[in-house]
């Protein structure tokens, strides 16, 4: 039983014996095939022991159960998820955690610490990083740190979204992932023997000068790899770095002086670990929201109570209910419930959307007011947030072609300089400058620049609704400027604008527009820009307001009359009983706007399924003014969008390709402006048409399709405007989370932003080297001074991204802050519209009553 982890009876044998209250720990020694169990010693041991007794010979059928086998029925949480399978030579110690049962060990805890130890830490870095990953991956987990020389980590976690129990099960659940997963850091030890070196070298070279053939025996050994590749290359008539690195090493021999080489040695170790530890704490944070996960949720259950459980107790079909200030755990469909659910941290839309039945919502959404209770449809990485995140890099991006152009360039720069100095020890008969002039490091600060830009690329991407889905799309943006619009581009979307204004009587419908434009920042969405738009073409001005908050439902204001304003949800209106006018009401009943039309021109009566073509109420001291209807039949989203990245790029070409009729294509592609039209074509052809156009193509459509498939095959890059909900099923390169084309600008903005911070890390690190090379030549520069000089480039490169990321994770957490601070929101007082009530205080009540109800605050309004 103890020997064998696999064992069926090991987990039964753990739980019976933990259901005895006073079990501590329970230590396993599979090569002892051998069980102790830890207990407190003032504890009677001989009634401790029948009842173990009886625990784990009790017979599990429930006949047989004894009068007093209550305490021994009890199952601790957390015996499924042990993890018992660790490596051999280790004991197995189960103990207790709360009511959890854990192979980590509770050395601290308060009501938002907690350190654990585990002994499979000890010395394994690549666990530690892998453990550092899964905790910035756990919502509620503010911090945490570890250490492997003690085999502990210590975490703070805020109480309100997290227990320690709950962490220490996920944590238990995670370790065949922290196990065998993501690579680790990269090796400390050629950093550390080279530190070591160095000591040594300059010990012999100023100190000591007996040590000084120590010293040059190893440096040579440490450069043995690199001596061991130049003749490999050299036999296959090339040079390259290698070679460059063992002429280095040869110089260093016959000069003697082997403290410069083991001081570049060291920096050359330095800068990619620096490197490795500034992107992997950028993403973690950059990423948080995309990869950060609930560990527990209300499930809902019949008879209508609310139960905690933890995550993994969910699936498909169950009901769970989502409150004010929490985070969406799961991709489901509302069920019940009006919320205001705030979506831009998932797709750079600004601004909460209301929820009501029938509505999706999706892991990672924050909840700014109100209530859902939400039917589960996906769980942890198959929810679409799940998905990017596990698609977003965690330390160095693969596959760059800026990286591998960085060993091309270095590689390329080695026979100059090779070259050089082999002409001026010729022409000089002097090793010195000759040694100043290889020295130069030509490859470190381009690497740096393409990861720590590519990774500024990504996570600025993802906050204006931009997502790679293949990193190394990136590097090839740039080069593209045949822009190849597909049907499914959405070409023929229309812009949101205002379709319809119904003012109550004695209101204009200027006021009505006036008060619904000012409740919102004026270019936060679509619907926004279509009040203002309608407002600044009728001349009518934005009021001025104070105290706006945001509600499940409705944004609530005082105007310049303090008096109190509502603009809301066809939802709001019906959840809080509001009497509306008959003639609003015939006219919201008939309108062809307020309602989600059906295929054969006949309307449902249900809301549209675009939140913002949903009616606008206006409401003044709860008295409704007018509703705004919207529709999508302003002018095309595509026309701007060339135009403007016609304004960018004069020599950017476009192109549509369609099934269409070519009468019928043409006259789609005039509409907004593109003049080469190729049409009757079926997916292959559009392919083969895409291939003739060469290698600068940009293919755009929805990549969600089968049929799109040989079309991004056959472009050099491919954007899918399909948008953030089926980012899981897309096949292209880049995913435009909005869906329509607006994002297309700001995305070829972020490729030319990329390449041209790699650009001028080039000129920065050629400046520096071509300093240290004419140091050598021209003022008696060293290879050490040489070096340094071209340090400092890689060093100002690294401190330049170091300090863009810095910001820009600053941005990122600065906005999630005011979102979920949102949620604090100072209420209106309520004597903001007594007034509205003054002959019936009674009703003043009843309405906060209701607004209570929608999941609004009732110490509001």
């Amino acid at each position: 039983m103890f020997g064998d982890p696999a064992s069926p009876y090991l987990r039964e044998f753990l739980s019976r014996a933990f259901s005895v209250k006073e079990v501590a720990a329970v230590e396993i020694r599979r090569d002892e095939s051998l069980g102790l169990i830890q207990y407190d010693p003032s504890t009677n041991a001989r009634e401790l022991w029948l009842e173990l007794s009886r625990a784990i010979a009790r017979s599990d059928r429930p006949h047989a159960a004894s009068p007093d086998s209550d305490a021994a029925d009890s199952k601790p949480l957390g015996v499924e998820s042990l993890y018992l399978e660790g490596p051999p030579a280790l004991p197995i110690r189960v103990n207790r955690v709360g009511a959890t049962l854990s192979t980590w060990r509770l050395r601290f805890r308060n009501h938002h610490r907690i350190r654990l130890t585990h002994p499979i830490l000890f010395n394994r870095k690549d666990v530690a990083y892998r453990l550092e990953e899964e905790l910035s991956a756990i919502f509620g987990v503010e911090d945490f740190r570890t250490n492997t020389l003690s085999c502990s980590v210590a975490i703070q976690f805020d109480p309100d979204l997290l227990d320690a129990e709950r962490l220490v099960r996920q944590l238990e659940r995670s370790w065949p992932k922290l196990l065998k997963g993501l690579d680790g850091p990269p090796s400390g030890t050629r950093l550390v023997v080279a530190g070591g070196l160095s000591g040594l070298a300059y010990t012999g070279q100023y100190i000591v000068p007996s040590v000084k053939p120590l010293a040059l025996a190893g440096v040579t050994i440490y450069g043995l790899p690199n001596l061991k590749n130049g003749i490999k290359q050299l036999a296959r008539r090339q040079v390259g770095l290698p070679v460059l690195y063992s002429a280095g090493l040869i110089f260093t021999l016959v000069s003697g002086m082997p403290f410069s080489s083991a001081v570049m040695a060291v920096l050359m170790q330095f800068w990619p670990r620096v490197a490795h530890r500034t992107m992997t704490k950028s993403q973690r944070r950059l990423f948080a929201i995309h990869r950060q996960r609930a560990t527990w949720a209300r499930i809902v259950r019949d008879d209508g109570q609310e139960v905690e459980a933890d995550i993994d107790a969910l699936k498909a079909g169950d009901l769970i209910a989502v409150r004010k200030g929490e985070i969406v755990p799961i991709d489901g469909v509302v069920t019940g419930g009006l919320a205001a659910v705030d979506e831009e941290a998932l797709h750079g839309a600004a601004g909460a959307v209301d929820k009501t039945p029938g509505d999706a919502v999706y892991a990672a959404s924050f909840v700014r007011d109100g209530s859902l209770t939400i039917r589960v449809e996906q769980l942890g990485i198959d929810t679409v947030a799940g998905y990017i995140g596990a698609r977003l890099p965690h330390a160095r991006i693969d596959n760059l072609l800026s990286s591998a152009e960085a060993e091309r360039i270095a590689s390329r720069n080695a026979k100059p300089a090779l070259a050089l100095a082999g002409i001026n020890l010729l022409a000089t008969r002097r090793l010195r400058p000759s040694q100043a002039v290889i020295r130069p490091d030509y490859a470190t600060a381009p690497r740096l620049s393409a990861q720590l830009s590519a990774l500024h690329s990504l996570g600025d991407g993802l906050q204006q609704g931009i997502f790679f889905r293949d990193s190394t799309a990136l590097d090839r943006l740039p080069s593209t400027d045949v822009y190849v619009f597909d049907d499914s581009a959405a070409l023929e979307r229309r812009q949101i604008q205002v379709a319809e204004v119904f003012p109550a009587a004695n209101v204009s419908a200027d006021a009505v527009l006036g008060y619904a434009a000012a409740a919102f920042p004026s270019h936060q969405n679509e619907r926004v820009r279509a009040l203002v738009d309608r407002c600044g073409r009728q001349g009518v001005p934005i009021l001025a307001i104070s105290q706006r908050s945001r509600h499940a439902g409705a944004v609530r204001y005082l105007d310049h009359d303090n008096r109190f304003i509502e603009i809301a949800s066809p939802a709001y209106i019906a959840a809080m009983g509001i009497n509306v006018a008959a003639p609003i009401a015939k006219a919201i009943a008939t309108s062809p706007y307020a309602w989600e039309p059906r295929g054969d021109g006949a309307k449902e009566a249900i809301p549209h399924r675009e939140p913002f073509l949903r009616p606008l109420w206006v409401l003044r001291d709860v008295r409704v003014l007018g509703v705004i209807t919207f529709s999508r039949q302003g002018e095309s989203q595509g026309t701007q969008v060339i135009a403007a990245l016609k304004a960018r790029n004069k020599r950017a070409r476009f192109v549509y390709v369609s099934s269409h009729a070519p009468a019928v294509a043409e006259a789609i592609a005039d509409g907004i402006g593109i003049s080469t039209v190729l049409g009757n074509l079926d997916e292959d052809a559009k392919a083969r048409e895409i291939r003739r156009l060469g290698r600068r193509t940009m293919w755009i459509g929805d990549g969600t399709t089968i049929e799109a498939i040989p079309c991004i095959e056959a472009a050099t890059v491919s954007i899918s405007v399909a948008g953030f909900s089926t980012a899981s099923a897309d096949a292209a390169d880049i995913v435009l989370l909005q869906p329509g084309l607006d994002s297309l600008v700001s995305l070829r903005s972020l490729g030319r932003g990329h390449r041209a911070r790699i650009e001028a890390d080039y000129r920065a690190v050629y400046t520096a080297n071509l300093l240290g090379v004419a140091g050598g030549l021209m003022a008696g520069f060293g290879s050490l001074e040489s070096g340094l000089t071209s340090n400092a480039g890689t060093g100002y490169v690294y401190t330049t991204h170091w300090k863009r990321l810095r910001d820009l994770v600053s941005r990122v957490e600065a906005r999630r802050a005011v979102i979920r601070s949102s949620t604090h929101e100072e209420s209106i007082p309520i004597a903001a519209i007594s007034h509205a009530y003054s002959h019936d205080p009674e009703q003043v009540s009843d309405y906060r009553d209701r607004l209570a109800e929608v999941g609004s605050d009732s110490h509001g309004v």
